[in-house]
């Protein structure tokens, strides 16, 4: 008794072009040469090749062999395309032989599984609503959107982009106009405080470790405290303690003499981009080494910034920052060409809360100055050959990427397994400069090799340490 014919897998395989390989593999049952659809960067392609087709006894499938190998990065696609036909004829004075009855069969289960695998991305009711719609297609409306009609069981011609944009703007306009009105309320509340405290004569003169300080409340409403010329104030003195949050901004009270010593404490509370703005034509100076600046950003959860006034410009002391930065997983398989490196193209961000993610340059960019803890990862198909395997850390700086951190190893050899090659360190990041990291690999081997596929196991781990 023969074997029995299965559809398994995938009718479908793809490659990237390395300029040097001409002959790329299938396992795929086809059943002639014609079988066989070849796509280069999504075009059809018929001539430039031929196909080879294995001893189906032995091992389905077989090779397309380009008479030209393709240019480095071009995507090539080979499908099985199973064309209605009949593979055979039966006459009706003999009876079919058994071998081409079992041929016919299986062309026929081939192009089922086809259809089924096509009919996965195709549009259908969930099981619950079985019954409940029409799906058939309204009479084609250019411009128009395909809506569901009022009672839910049909399709119908919805609006035009033109009436979407319009709804959009009206909605954000209503928006703001919520906002401001929200915002008019709260500064309502509290002028009506601020008069009440003034009502009562709302100034404290203080004696704290046997210094006169006075406590009071400037036009801004913000508590501000005047100490002497030779002391500054410690934070649990002054009780001047700013959480920031939903992308907020404070407003520092101008520089002036009658100010030295004021001393805030800010942090963000929830990893929004907030930051401090100084007043107008004051300028705030980073204890980091970083440029004076008219605001000085917070832009991650958990930063945390001692403002100190001298009498005559505000100090900037970062005191801790934390919290993940960006957390990049690659979850599909990529093929990693032969000879040369490669830039891990990342294809899954797991967590980047502040936009530092730049599918352009494959890794992290336009980070905040500071030191960071590198982890990342990339894990190899295992196959019937050793190879030595390299990942770097790259930094880009004003002479563009250069090596940061490296790490090598040997991928072994054998079947049906994986192997992680890991890099791991800390990266230094610089002001306005050096601010973007990336994951570039390479292997030893002259055949093109393959980053496995799997829930989680490439990665790319930023974690912030300090200013």
């Amino acid at each position: 008794m023969g074997a029995v014919f299965k559809v398994d897998g995938g009718a479908g395989v793809g490659f990237a072009g390395d300029g040097e390989r001409t002959v790329f593999p299938f396992q795929f049952a086809v059943f002639g040469s014609d079988d066989v659809a070849v796509r280069v960067d999504g075009e059809p392609v018929t001539t430039g090749f031929h196909v080879a087709l294995n001893d189906a006894e032995e091992a389905p499938g077989g090779e397309v062999i380009f008479e030209v190998a393709p240019k480095v990065g071009t995507v090539i696609s080979i499908r099985r395309y199973l064309r209605l036909r009949r593979l055979s004829a039966y006459g009706s004075s003999a009876s079919p032989r058994g071998d081409a009855v079992d041929r016919d069969l299986d062309y026929l289960t081939a192009a089922l599984g086809d259809i089924d695998r096509a009919m996965v991305g195709s549009l259908r009711l969930a099981p619950a609503d079985q019954g409940k719609g029409d799906l058939a297609l309204p009479r084609i409306t250019p411009g128009r959107a395909l809506v569901w009609n009022d009672q839910g069981d049909g399709l119908a011609n919805g609006p035009d982009a033109g009436e979407i944009a319009s709804a959009g703007l009206h909605s954000a306009m209503a928006m703001s106009a919520a906002n401001r009105a929200e915002a008019a309320g709260t500064r309502a509340e509290t002028a009506l405080a601020g008069f009440q405290k003034q009502l009562a004569g709302a100034a404290f003169d203080l004696d704290l470790r046997a210094q006169n300080v006075t406590l009071w409340q400037d036009e801004r409403r913000m508590p501000v405290i005047d100490a002497p010329g030779d002391r500054i104030m410690d934070i649990r003195e002054t009780g001047a303690l700013v959480r920031l949050s939903n992308g907020g901004r404070v407003s520092l009270p101008g520089v002036s003499a009658a100010r030295n010593g004021v001393r805030y404490r800010v942090v963000n509370g929830d990893g929004t981009m907030v930051d401090i703005s100084a007043a107008s034509g004051d300028q705030i100076v980073p204890l980091d080494g970083g440029a004076a600046r008219s605001v000085h950003a917070l832009p991650i959860r958990g930063d945390c910034v001692d403002l100190i006034c001298d009498g005559t410009r505000w100090f900037a002391a970062p005191i801790r920052e934390g919290g993940p930065v960006v957390k990049l997983l690659r979850t599909n398989a990529q093929d990693i060409p032969a000879g040369g490196y490669f830039i891990v193209e990342w294809d899954q961000v797991a967590e980047d809360s502040h936009g530092l993610y730049d599918a352009a340059l494959h890794g992290v960019g336009n980070l905040p100055p500071g030191f960071y803890h590198v982890d990342a990862g990339v894990n190899f198909a295992i196959s019937d050959t050793a190879v030595a395997v390299s990942a770097y850390v790259e930094r880009q700086g004003a002479g563009g990427w250069s090596t940061h951190l490296q790490a090598s190893d040997i991928v072994g050899s054998g079947s049906n397994a994986t192997q992680s090659v890991r890099v791991s360190g800390i990266a230094r990041i610089g002001i306005a400069s050096d601010n973007a990291l990336r994951l570039r690999v390479r292997h030893s081997d002259s055949v093109t090799r393959q980053i496995a596929a799997g829930a989680v196991m490439s990665w790319f781990h930023l974690h912030r340490l300090g200013g």
